[in-house]
């Protein structure tokens, strides 16, 4: 009932408080006293010891592994170059072997074989057949496929943009 008749006679208006704004101020500030400081004590973390043997079980397996990755390429590279020593033997020995054979070939010892064990004959002149074969340089027929090769990349890369 008391908040009925808080309004100013004849407006809409409530009434305000008849104490004034200051007092009202310092009568809600109060000095607050601080309240005693509690001393924390930090809490000190400490790990179990069963986590701390796996863990150090863990890096030692990753560690293990990874050494034993490297050994095993290392062992591939040995292997490796042993083998690369092995083929370019193979490879000098073979091209020795092609410069002998090259060298023996003659053709007089050819058709002297084919004759006397072969039992082969010179055709007739009625019996020969002319053959045109063109002469073609296969190392320059090559050099010009790479540089067609070439050209058409090189237009590729201009048409996106490339230089």
């Amino acid at each position: 009932m008391k908040y009925r008749y808080n309004y100013v006679y004849g407006s809409a208006a409530p009434k305000l408080n008849e104490q004034p704004y200051q007092q009202k101020r310092k009568s809600t500030r109060r000095k607050t006293t601080p309240a005693p400081k509690v001393v924390i004590k930090p809490e000190i973390e400490s790990f179990p010891l069963t986590q701390m043997i796996i863990c150090i079980i863990i890096v030692f397996a990753v560690f293990s592994t990874i050494i034993y990755r490297y050994s095993t390429i290392t062992e591939m590279n040995y292997a490796l170059s042993a083998l690369n020593k092995e083929y370019e033997s193979l490879k000098d020995s073979n091209r020795k072997l092609q410069v002998s054979i090259g060298s023996k070939i003659n053709q007089e010892n050819i058709r002297k074989i084919a004759e006397e064990r072969l039992n082969m004959k010179m055709p007739d002149s009625y019996q020969k057949i002319p053959v045109k074969v063109q002469k073609v340089n296969y190392s320059t027929l090559n050099i010009e496929a790479q540089e067609a090769k070439n050209s058409t990349l090189k237009a590729l890369l201009l048409f996106f943009g490339f230089e």
